[in-house]
């Protein structure tokens, strides 16, 4: 169970990373916001349904809501500029 928690929190680092440097953001600070992303939606999870499979489903569901709504600003960000 442990390595399935670690290799979700891994992905969603790599994949914060890559998106914030591929839009010429600071990729270690994508990184960071969804790395605290999907441990407070996986503790939330756990605090309320205690499965870990359906903790790290919701948890991997906040992180993606996460990434859209940064791209979102991000594109707002831009439009204005």
């Amino acid at each position: 169970m442990l390595i399935l928690i670690k290799l979700a929190a891994i992905v969603t680092i790599v994949v914060f990373y890559q998106t914030g440097k591929h839009n010429g953001e600071n990729g270690i600070r994508w990184a960071v916001i969804g790395f605290v992303g999907y441990v407070l939606g996986f503790a939330i999870a756990m605090m309320l349904i205690g499965e870990t499979f359906i903790a790290i489903l919701m948890a991997c569901i906040t992180v993606y809501f996460t990434r859209l709504q940064l791209l979102k600003m991000l594109a707002k960000r831009k439009a204005l500029n």
